[in-house]
C-alpha cells in the first residue's frame, strides 16, 4: 500500500496509446480514468500495438512509465516471464489478470499456484468464455482448461465477470465455487454534456465501426444496407484483423446498390472516437456478441442512435428511444429502422440524438455510483491467505444480464 491506497497491478497483451484491441484496452483505461484516484493502478503490458513490429515512441521499456493516472511497465514480446510477474506482483496488493490464454495470464496463473505470488490474483474473463468465442481454436483452449482444472491452478485464485451470464459461461468449464466470482461491469468512457448539433440534409449518415473480424459483423450490416430503399451514406471505420474476412465485406460492398454510397476510413485513435462519431445520424452494429460494447456507449455520447444486435447488454434502446434491438438474422427490421431514421427531418434527427446523449449519460452515472471493481479492490487485498470463507459471490446491482 502505497500514500494510504492499495496497490492493484493489471497485467494485460497491451494498453495506451495502443487502442487495436478495441474493448479490452477501453475497459482498463476507463477503469484507470475513473478510479485512479483512489488505487494506484500500475500496469503490466507489450510494448506495442496489436500487429506492430516496432515500440510506441517515446517510452521506457522495462521501466515505469506515467501514463494518465496509471504507471505503466512496457516489456518487449515475450517479455511476460514468471521472474517480471512475480517480482511486480508481490509489490501489490492485488493483481488483476485480463484473460486466462495468453502467455502472461498463464505465467500469472503458474506463479500464483506454485506461490511465487502471495498477493490475491483475479482473472477477468474478458469475454473469452461466451459461447461463440470459446469456439475459436477451440481444441487448444479445452485441453489448456482441463489440464489447469486437473492441476488445481485455479483453486486460489478469483473471476472477474461483467455479468451473472458471464459467471454462468465460466462455471461451465472451469472448476471454481460461488465464493470466487465477483461481478463488476465494464465502467464507460467518460461523457461530455455538452449538446450535439446534428446536420442532416437528404441523406442518412450511418456508420459502423470495430475491429473488422467476423465477430464484429461488417458483413452483415452490409447485407442489411442492401435492403433500405433510401438514399444512404455509409462509413466504416477500423483495424483489420482478419484480411480474409475483409475480403469478403469488399466483394459485399461492391453489391451494394447506387443509393448507399460507401467509404472504408481505416483505423481511428481511440481518443478520437466521440469527437469522429459526432458527425453521424446511426450507429449500426450487428454483432455476433459483446461482453459489453464500449464502442456503443461511445456512439450514443456522440449523439448517434443505434441499431444494434440482441447479443449485447443494451437491450433496452427501443424503449429509451434511442434506437432499436433486433436478432442478428431480422435483416428486414434493421432495414425498416433504417428508413425509419431516413425520413426524419433535422428537428425529428436532433431530438432522438438529444435522447441519446442523456441516456449515454445516464448510464455512465450509474455504473460509476454501483461498480463492482471497488467491491474486489476493497475486499481481496485483506485475504492475501486464500479463497474468502463463506458465500461472498459479489454482484453489482446495476448489471445487466447478457450474453457475452
Amino acid at each position: 500500500m502505497t500514500n494510504g491506497k492499495k496497490d492493484i497491478l493489471i497485467i494485460m497483451g497491451r494498453y495506451l496509446p495502443g487502442y487495436k484491441d478495441g474493448g479490452p484496452v477501453r475497459s482498463i483505461a476507463n477503469l484507470v480514468e475513473y478510479l485512479g484516484d483512489e488505487y494506484n493502478f500500475r500496469i503490466l503490458t507489450c510494448d506495442r500495438d496489436h500487429g506492430d513490429t516496432r515500440p510506441y515512441p517515446n517510452i521506457k521499456v522495462n521501466d515505469w512509465n506515467q501514463v494518465g493516472k496509471a504507471l505503466v511497465y512496457y516489456v518487449v514480446p515475450g517479455g511476460f516471464t514468471q521472474k517480471i510477474i512475480s517480482k511486480l506482483s508481490n509489490k501489490a496488493d492485488l493483481v488483476y489478470v485480463c484473460g486466462c490464454f495468453s502467455d502472461y495470464s498463464i505465467n500469472a496463473l503458474i506463479a500464483k499456484r506454485i506461490g511465487r505470488i502471495n498477493a490475491p490474483v483475479v482473472v477477468a474473463a474478458m469475454g473469452l468464455f461466451s459461447p461463440m468465442e470459446f469456439q475459436r481454436k477451440y481444441r487448444k483452449k479445452k485441453v489448456f482448461i482441463t489440464v489447469f482444472n486437473k492441476t488445481g491452478m485455479f483453486k486460489n485464485i478469483y473471476w472477474s465477470a461483467t455479468s451473472e451470464m458471464e459467471v454462468g459461461e465460466i462455471k461451465e468449464q472451469v472448476h471454481a465455487k460461488d465464493d470466487q466470482f465477483f461481478v463488476a461491469e465494464d465502467l464507460p468512457r467518460m461523457v461530455d454534456p455538452t449538446p450535439i448539433k446534428k446536420n442532416k440534409g437528404r441523406t442518412l449518415e450511418v456508420v459502423w465501426i470495430s475491429r473488422i473480424a467476423e465477430k464484429k459483423n461488417l458483413k452483415g450490416a452490409i447485407e442489411i444496407l442492401m435492403k433500405v430503399n433510401s438514399k444512404i451514406n455509409f462509413t466504416i471505420y477500423g483495424p483489420v484483423h482478419d484480411l480474409e474476412y475483409w475480403q469478403k465485406c469488399q466483394e459485399k460492398l461492391k453489391e451494394l446498390p447506387g443509393r448507399v454510397s460507401w467509404e472504408y476510413k481505416g483505423n481511428i485513435d481511440s481518443e478520437k472516437v466521440v469527437e469522429t462519431l459526432k458527425q453521424y445520424h446511426v450507429f449500426l452494429f450487428p454483432t455476433l456478441g459483446e461482453n459489453y460494447g464500449h464502442v456503443i456507449q461511445e456512439a450514443l455520447s456522440a449523439g448517434c442512435v443505434a441499431i444494434l444486435s440482441d447479443q449485447t447488454p443494451w437491450q433496452d434502446l427501443e424503449e429509451q428511444g434511442v434506437g432499436y434491438v433486433f436478432k442478428i438474422e431480422e435483416t428486414e427490421k434493421y432495414a425498416l429502422a433504417i428508413e425509419k431514421y431516413a425520413s426524419m427531418n433535422e428537428g425529428q434527427i436532433q431530438e432522438v440524438s438529444d435522447k441519446a446523449l442523456q441516456y449515454a449519460m445516464d448510464n455512465s452515472n450509474r455504473k460509476v455510483m454501483k461498480t463492482g471493481y471497488r467491491r474486489i479492490f476493497n475486499t481481496l487485498p485483506e485475504n492475501r491467505g486464500g479463497v474468502l470463507e463463506g458465500r461472498h459471490f459479489l454482484r453489482c446491482s446495476s448489471c445487466m444480464e447478457v450474453a457475452a
